[in-house]
């Protein structure tokens, strides 16, 4: 893949190198060529990926126009979450980033293997970081010299060779494209409603707000027709009525007024015989006291309590007592609860 950048940008470069590293001369050439097309505006620095994903560096917040990371082979880093989140930071608004990283070709694809993602899940990862328009294209399979390569020098794996027969064909590169969204993170806009007129500008030069009219299509009010009220009116609203009209029909007796206690319906407004008159409502007898001094019990069980007396027994809601006997509240319940 080659990596351009535009005249006077800044772009940072990230990648895992050391002094006995494998793409320390490619990743030093890439430098030289990114720095010659950025020109003397610009600037393009390098950073161990490393440190940025441990936070032992702080990169400048919104200072680069580019981030390139991973460029060059073997292809070692595997990007975190912590990684993507540090390089969106530092990345401008609508700034791109563009980074290389070998995947699976299927998830279950090696049973054990230091990669862990597939190129979905790499998608997935930058969408959650917070970048947006992402693009990923994967490759062609890494050749089996790449793979010698990370399992002796990167991974160290104990048997290289076992690994690069099981990997063959199963892991690809994958080059990823994505964009910072156009603000950055924290910013703040403030909304247009509510805003009070500046100082100095007067109040008649705001145009008037509309509102509801009448609108009449005369050039003069005075001519404007008007419907006339007393056209509405028909000639039979116009007579008076006479009192033979209101008066009751001939066959039509009137109805007497209802009792007070009336039972026969004519309060109810109902058909009723009104030669008949009402009958006086019943009124319900006062209910004797409860002998409990002579208990008469056809079960024998009234006297026992509650849990004991039949559903019509006139003693319920009595407390249990002994046939012959009085009751009677003794002790504290004949005293007040509230003594001043």
């Amino acid at each position: 893949m080659e990596y351009t950048a535009e005249p006077g940008q800044f772009v940072l470069l990230a990648a895992r190198a050391s002094a006995d590293a494998h793409n320390l001369d490619a990743l030093q050439q890439l430098r030289t060529s990114l720095g010659a097309q950025v020109g003397a505006a610009g600037n393009v620095d390098f950073e161990q990926i490393d440190r940025v994903e441990s936070a032992a560096v702080s990169l400048a917040s919104a200072h680069y126009d580019l981030i390139i990371t991973n460029p060059t082979a073997p292809w070692a880093v595997e990007h975190s979450s912590q990684a993507l989140a540090s390089l969106l930071l530092a990345l401008k608004p609508n700034g791109s980033l563009l980074l290389a990283e070998i995947v699976l070709d299927r998830p279950d694809s090696l049973e054990q293997s230091p990669i862990t993602r597939t190129k979905e899940e790499l998608e997935q990862q930058l969408r959650f970081a917070g970048f947006v328009d992402s693009h990923i294209e994967c490759r062609d399979s890494v050749s089996d010299e790449t793979l010698r390569l990370l399992a002796e020098k990167c991974w160290k794996l104990p048997n290289a060779d076992a690994f690069v027969d099981q990997a063959r064909g199963h892991i690809r590169l994958a080059t990823a494209s994505a964009k910072k969204p156009a603000y950055n993170v924290g910013a703040a806009a403030a909304l247009s409603f509510g805003k009070k007129a500046k100082s100095g500008t007067a109040a008649s030069d705001k145009p008037a707000r509309k509102v509801w009219m009448i609108r009449v299509d005369s050039d003069d009010d005075d001519d404007a027709e008007i419907e006339d009220q007393d056209e509405l009116l028909k000639d039979e609203d116009l007579v008076r009525p006479d009192m033979a009209s209101l008066a009751r029909p001939g066959d039509l007796k009137p109805r007497r007024k209802p009792c007070k206690n009336c039972t026969c319906g004519l309060a109810d407004g109902g058909d009723v015989d009104e030669s008949q008159a009402c009958k006086p409502a019943e009124t319900k007898k006062a209910k004797k006291p409860v002998d409990v001094v002579n208990v008469k019990s056809s079960c024998g069980s009234c006297s026992l309590g509650d849990a004991f007396r039949c559903s019509s027994c006139p003693y319920l809601g009595m407390p249990a007592f002994k046939p012959g006997e009085q009751v009677k509240l003794g002790g504290s319940m004949l005293h007040d609860d509230f003594m001043p």
